[in-house]
């Protein structure tokens, strides 16, 4: 590539911004190699760049500020260090400067937008949009069913030995409930868009264009089909069809209504119990109502 770094992270910074959220095994990374397989779009997987990144960031920021206003460490005119709004543009090159280190053999005058995705973002969300105002933030939201009986299956190892799956689903399903209803809170009057896991796969196509339109990138049907194509489940997980499972892997299972064949009557009443309101609100049919979905 013939460009200089300081004009790559130039043309970085200067183009829209997306974050993808949702809580984990939602459907995230499934998204963001999606987004991150469209000819126009460079997407980060999880460079935890709001969470970490950022704080140390601001921290060394405010250390030199601080220092600067102690004059016993000035013997001649000195100088003012940036304030947190003075920060903002170094963040968003920083920002920039990360994406270009992760360019990889992406076209860089192809590129119209660039994005990062991380589980995290739902709790950060206003730190984003203080940050890169008008930022779009898409989040993918799953059955807390399923997404209970995934990430308990893949996160296991590292979970409390004590800790029960019927314990797991409980707080599981409450966290879910809470980080939604956060997001939302945090949306107002922000671009934001919800997708559910379910919907993107019973019509990935049309959903994937929908979420490029969302984002500012092309939806023709060629672009839609790259996409959609190199994320599959077949292609990501190395050849597996949707239903074969492998919990060793981070592409588990790949469909829709597991949870109907892994959790016990009781653990559905406690997914149920703890974000049955949200459930319904979100179109998702309640097992204790006598629903099948």
């Amino acid at each position: 590539m013939s460009d200089s770094i300081e004009a790559i992270i130039d043309r970085l910074s200067d183009l829209p911004v997306f974050f993808v959220a949702g809580l984990p095994r939602s459907g995230t990374t499934w998204l963001q190699q999606m987004l991150n397989a469209h000819p126009q779009v460079l997407c980060l997987g999880e460079s935890h760049f709001i969470n970490e990144m950022l704080p140390e960031l601001y921290a060394v920021l405010t250390k030199y500020t601080k220092q600067r206003e102690n004059k016993d460490r000035t013997w001649a005119p000195g100088v003012v260090g940036p304030s947190a709004r003075q920060m903002e543009p170094i963040f968003r090159t920083a920002f920039a400067a990360l994406a270009a280190a992760n360019l990889g053999d992406k076209d860089i005058d192809k590129i119209l937008a660039v994005g990062e995705k991380n589980p995290d973002n739902l709790m950060y969300a206003e730190r984003i949009w203080r940050v890169f105002p008008g930022a779009r933030m898409i989040h993918i939201i799953r059955d807390p069913r399923d997404g209970a009986v995934s990430a308990f299956t893949r996160f296991r190892p590292r979970l409390p030995k004590e800790l029960t799956r019927p314990q797991y689903v409980a707080v599981y399903a409450k966290d879910w409930a809470k980080r939604i209803s956060a997001a939302r809170s945090a949306a107002a009057n922000q671009t934001y868009t919800e997708i559910r896991y379910e919907d993107l796969h019973a019509n990935t196509p049309a959903r994937a264009a929908e979420i490029f339109r969302f984002i500012g990138v092309s939806d023709d049907p060629s672009d839609v089909e790259i996409a959609t194509t190199a994320s599959s489940f077949e292609r990501l997980s190395g050849g597996r069809k949707q239903g074969e499972a492998d919990a060793t892997s981070h592409y588990r299972r790949g469909e829709v209504g597991g949870w109907r064949d892994d959790l016990t009557p009781e653990e559905v009443e406690l997914a149920e119990t703890n974000a049955g309101e949200m459930m319904a609100a979100l179109g998702y049919s309640l097992a204790r109502q006598g629903g099948s979905r």
